[in-house]
């Protein structure tokens, strides 16, 4: 095979994954894109096969991340030039895990390791990487590509979402095996049949068991979507209408029976507590007898060091108190730090607030109306007990399970999209965030400001959306059955399997010598 055609094959594999992920939803091709990858690497040395898998991670990247171009030009400094430009380093740069994929892949293959067993475990532990190499920044893993096929999704209450992006590896590979392996033809086919067979079982079995799970409790709740223009937030001269706004849509929605009113990241205009205007809110929720939890910003100095921004949120309850806060642990890189800062120091940080964001260190859990009991009174039962996600977080498996093993009932994500503008980063956003009722079996409410906002079921099911860039709310009585799920109580076993498992193939690699395929 030549090598413009091997090229061609790589740069494919990656424009047919992105197609696999929102706006456009073609998820089925998930599960062939990979194809044309495999087959212009297969029996390359690592090298060369490393340049291939580049190419396709570098198409895939920059057509799944372009909304970060404009995200740039909009709210910095920079120009729409320069912020592409800024994209284009992005995508060469996190194309690094295709191709150590590729490269790793073939140097086990070289030495006769089965590329059914390799290749999904050097995949899940390369997209495990990502969480803090080079930066935090694990968006669009091959898993969220399925988050419509619910009975596909399920197995992340066991493997959280690498077992789904290991998966569809699996099933291209053998594909590719299929046709390069005669031997084996038969015995990759039942594979390939097999094993997906077993996934979509295991979900239809646990979608059946978690609607006919006894209903232990139930909370009604609302979001709030005030479709405030970025533009405008921190103008202090729009400040008393912002609240306004907020305040008369949470009006309505407790006269829709909500008894825990959720305000988006960043809503409230100024800092809760020091300002005299926190006593807004706490006449509101006095007056309407309802929590009601809000995304703020803060400044303060902390162990005698330098006073520093944080996003938080704080939940203010009907006896007027302030519980919290809770301090935002996982920050944006270039929105919120400077990752290598010495590196990118003269890049500016996206976000209205002077100098680096401080991190929060504790997994606060809330405690929010008292729970609907089934046949008792309203209030008679414990309190609901919620952990809180700000924005980014809802990306990350580890952290928001430290929620609900905590005692979390249901997950809160706040945020703010209007970053993106009317691109697909917003929908991505929320695939990313209905992974993470799954896989800790509990329900989440999602507030944003401009969009996307939702109510998001155990199983992963996404109720009625709000469109973006309208003011809306949503009011839906949130349902708590009686579910477990292996990754609330285990973790990340399925990941730790892969990484032990990984090495153990390297050492055999190594040990079978450095022949060649």
């Amino acid at each position: 095979m030549s090598r413009a055609p091997r090229w061609m094959l790589a740069a494919a594999s990656g424009l047919l994954l992105a197609t696999a992920f929102p706006r456009l939803n073609l998820e089925p091709l998930a599960w062939v894109a990979l194809v044309p990858l495999l087959v212009a690497v297969r029996g390359k040395r690592p090298w060369p096969a490393a340049g291939y898998g580049w190419i396709t991670g570098f198409c895939f990247f920059l057509c799944v991340l372009y909304w970060i171009a404009p995200t740039v030009a909009n709210f910095t400094r920079l120009g729409l030039p320069v912020a592409a430009g800024l994209c284009v380093l992005f995508a060469a740069s996190a194309a690094y895990t295709f191709a150590a994929f590729a490269a790793v892949t073939e140097w086990l293959a070289a030495a006769g390791i089965s590329r059914l067993l390799a290749a999904p475990v050097v995949w899940v532990v390369l997209e495990w990487l990502r969480t803090f190499v080079i930066a935090a920044f694990p968006w669009a893993s091959l898993g969220y590509s399925q988050y419509k096929f619910l009975s596909v999704i399920q197995i992340a209450d066991l493997t959280s979402v690498y077992g789904i992006s290991a998966l569809l590896v699996f099933f291209n590979v053998a594909l590719v095996e299929i046709f390069a392996q005669p031997r084996r033809r038969v015995a990759t086919a039942a594979a390939a049949v097999l094993v997906p067979a077993l996934v979509l079982l295991y979900g239809n079995v646990r979608l059946s068991q978690l609607r006919s799970a006894p209903v232990t409790g139930a909370l009604t709740a609302a979001f709030i979507q005030a479709n405030i223009p970025q533009g405008q937030k921190w103008d202090p001269t729009r400040a008393s209408s912002i609240i306004q706004r907020y305040l008369t849509l949470s009006t309505e929605a407790v006269e829709r029976g909500a008894r825990l009113i959720v305000w988006p990241e960043s809503a409230v205009p100024f800092y809760v507590g020091p300002d005299v205007r926190t006593e807004i809110l706490r006449d509101f929720t006095a007056k309407h007898g309802v929590h009601l939890l809000a995304g703020a910003p803060a400044y303060e100095s902390r162990d005698g060091g330098p006073a520093r921004p944080y996003n938080r949120a704080w939940l203010v309850t009907p006896e007027r108190s302030l519980e919290g806060p809770y301090d935002k642990m996982q920050l944006v890189p270039f929105g919120e730090y400077i990752p290598l800062a010495g590196l990118f120091g003269a890049v500016d940080i996206v976000v209205e607030a002077v100098g680096e964001f401080g991190r929060g260190t504790e997994y606060v859990v809330f405690d929010g109306p008292s729970v609907e009991s089934p046949g008792a009174a309203q209030g008679a039962g414990r309190p609901a007990r919620f952990g809180t996600l700000i924005c980014y977080e809802g990306i990350f498996p580890a952290l928001t399970r430290r929620f609900v093993a905590g005692g979390a009932d249901f997950l809160v994500n706040i945020s703010n999209d209007a970053w993106y503008g009317a691109t697909s980063a917003p929908v991505q956003h929320l695939s990313m965030v209905a992974l993470r009722a799954v896989e800790n079996r509990v329900p989440v409410l999602r507030s944003t400001n401009t969009g996307i906002s939702a109510f998001i079921g155990a199983d992963g099911s996404i109720g009625p959306t709000t469109y973006l860039f309208e003011t809306d709310l949503g009011v839906e009585q949130m349902l708590f059955r009686d579910t477990d799920s292996f990754y609330r109580r285990a973790g990340d076993v399925f990941l730790y399997v892969c990484i032990v498992l990984l090495a153990a193939l390297v050492a055999l690699r190594i040990r079978r010598g450095t022949q060649t395929g």
